[in-house]
C-alpha cells in the first residue's frame, strides 16, 4: 500500500503524555488524512527519478541553483512520495553524509505541500513509514514545517524555535547546496512547539531536539527542488496516471477503505533517441555515428532534457563507446550543519 493511502486512512489523534501537565494532542497523520484524500495532485516517484533528482540536488547543485528562477509549485496543494533508501544512498554516494542511514531500506517518505497563490512559496509537512512498522501502524509526521520561498524572500524572525521562530540549515562545505538551503526554512508546528515548551526544560536536550528534527527533514528540501525542475523540463520525465476505480469497487464491496488515485512519475533520462539527420550546411563532411550523452539545457525561460541520442552518418563509420547515462560529479566529504 502506498504511503499516501496509509496517511489517508489514519483516524486516531496523536496524544502524548506530558509530565506535570495534562496530555497534549499534537499534529499526527490523522490531522492530515482529509487533506491527502482531497489533494488534487499526488505524485509517486519511481526509483530512477528519485536517483536522478537526488543526484541533481547534491552532486550538481550549481546547475539546479541556476534554474531556480524558472520553478513554480505545480498546484495549490500536492503530494509527493518516494523510496527513501534510494534517496539516502545517493546522498551518501555524493559524500554529503558520512554514513548511510541503516534504517532507510524499506522506508517510504512523503511530502504534503500547500502552495501560495503565486506558486513561489509552499509549506510542506513530512511523513514517513519505516519498513519495520506494523501493518496497523500509522505513519510518523515530522514536528517541523518546511517553508519554501523560490525567491528567497523570507521575513526576518527574532523568535526562538519553540515560540514560532524559523531556523536555517546550511552546508558549509558545498556552496551550491548552501545556496539551495537559502530558499528553505524550518519551523515547529504550533501544537508540537507547545508540547516541547511544556515537556522539554533542559537546554541541552532542546538543542539536541532541534538538531535531530532538522536533520531528519533537511535532506528532502533540495531533493524536492530538483524534482520540480525535472518535472518542468521537457522530455525529462514520463507520467502514468493510476486510477483505482476498479479495485475500489471491490474494496468498498468488502467493507474496506478505497485507495487513492495518483500519478506515477519515472525518468526519461536514459532513453536513446533515433539517429539524428546531419546536414552539410557548412560544407564539411558529417561526423561518424556517435553517442551524445543526455544533459539539461536552458534556453532563456525554458529548460528541457536533451535525451541521449545517436548523431552522425553510419556510412562514415561509428565511434564505438559505451552509453553514458545521467551522472554528476562527486565532491569531498561533508556534513550538513544546522
Amino acid at each position: 500500500m502506498r504511503l499516501l493511502d496509509r496517511v489517508a486512512q489514519c483516524h486516531e489523534p496523536l496524544i502524548l503524555p506530558c509530565q506535570d501537565s495534562k496530555p497534549f494532542e499534537v499534529a499526527g497523520a490523522s490531522r492530515f488524512a482529509q487533506q491527502v484524500a482531497a489533494c488534487p495532485l499526488r505524485f509517486v516517484l519511481g526509483d530512477d527519478l528519485t536517483r536522478a533528482s537526488t543526484d541533481l540536488a547534491y552532486a550538481d547543485g550549481a546547475r539546479l541553483v541556476g534554474c531556480l528562477d524558472l520553478l513554480r509549485m505545480p498546484a495549490p496543494q500536492f503530494w509527493i512520495e518516494w523510496n527513501d533508501e534510494i534517496h539516502m544512498r545517493v546522498i551518501h554516494e555524493t559524500q554529503s553524509i558520512a554514513r548511510f542511514d541503516a534504517a532507510a531500506p524499506g522506508r517510504k517518505v512523503g511530502l504534503l505541500l500547500q502552495s501560495c497563490k503565486n506558486g513561489f512559496g509552499a509549506v510542506a509537512r513530512t511523513f514517513w513509514l519505516d519498513a519495520a512498522a506494523a501493518d496497523c501502524a500509522e505513519p510518523t509526521v515530522s514536528p517541523l514545517e518546511t517553508h519554501f520561498d523560490l525567491r528567497g524572500q523570507f521575513a526576518k524572525s527574532t523568535q526562538d524555535m519553540f515560540s514560532g521562530g524559523f531556523l536555517d540549515a546550511t552546508d558549509g562545505a558545498n556552496a551550491a547546496t548552501a545556496a539551495l538551503f537559502g530558499y528553505v526554512k524550518f519551523r515547529f508546528d504550533q501544537s508540537w512547539s507547545g508540547y516541547y515548551r511544556a515537556a522539554a526544560a533542559d537546554a541541552a536536550f532542546k538543542r539536541r531536539l532541534v538538531l535531530d528534527s532538522v536533520q531528519s527533514v533537511a535532506w528532502d528540501a533540495p531533493f524536492l527542488l530538483a524534482f520540480l525542475l525535472l518535472l518542468s523540463a521537457r522530455n525529462a520525465t514520463r507520467s502514468l496516471p493510476v486510477c483505482r476505480a476498479a479495485i475500489n469497487r471491490k474494496r468498498c464491496a468488502s467493507g474496506r477503505r478505497p485507495l487513492l488515485d495518483h500519478v506515477e512519475v519515472n525518468a526519461s533520462l536514459e532513453a536513446v533517441a533515433t539517429t539524428e539527420a546531419t546536414g552539410d550546411i557548412s560544407g564539411r563532411q558529417p561526423p561518424r555515428l556517435h553517442h551524445v550523452r543526455g544533459h539539461l539545457v536552458r534556453r532563456d525561460q525554458r529548460v528541457f532534457w536533451r535525451v541521449p541520442h545517436l548523431r552522425g552518418n553510419a556510412l562514415r563509420g561509428a565511434v564505438r563507446s559505451r552509453t553514458v547515462c545521467l551522472s554528476f560529479c562527486r565532491t569531498s566529504d561533508r556534513e550538513a550543519r544546522v
